[in-house]
């Protein structure tokens, strides 16, 4: 082989080789979401959700935010959320059954938009005078974001 013929070989190997590193970074994009400067992969959205610029699926579910009445108490300021690995629920509990309740282990009841259940997320309910308001935090691993709605239950 001659030189000239070395050189033209090791700049097709080169432009090849570019020309590959450009197809994978292109094709890679394509399946990861770039949001807020972080790259998610998959990120899931439904019907009852929206994705802040952090990557947050926030449950928009007019439904699932209004004020509940189970068991004997009012759950108010709902908020659902799913961050990273881990779907959220926060609320405000308030006590309204007329006497003290101990603390509970009750569950979430999670419905989708007829009314079928789709989960359930434990949540511990602190002892609580009558009248008493406390915050409640629950999560769990699995990806319930876009439920339409909830209940309590002991």
């Amino acid at each position: 082989m001659k030189k000239q013929e070395k050189r033209m070989l090791l700049i097709l190997v080169i432009v090849s080789a570019l020309i590959i590193t450009i197809i994978w970074f292109a094709t890679r994009n394509k399946e990861n979401n770039n949001v807020g400067g972080t790259t998610t992969e998959n990120v899931e959205q439904g019907e009852f959700t929206k994705v802040e610029a952090d990557g947050t699926i926030v449950n928009t579910s007019e439904k699932l935010k209004q004020t509940k009445e189970n068991l004997g108490f009012s759950i108010t300021n709902i908020n659902f959320v799913k961050k990273g690995n881990e779907t959220i629920l926060t609320a405000r509990v308030t006590n309204n059954t007329g006497e003290a309740q101990g603390d509970f282990l009750g569950k979430i009841v999670l419905l989708d938009k007829s009314g079928k259940e789709i989960g359930r997320i434990p949540v511990m309910i602190s002892e609580t005078q009558s009248g008493e308001a406390i915050d409640i935090e629950t999560s769990i691993t699995e990806s319930y974001a876009n439920a339409y709605d909830f209940r309590l239950e002991k």
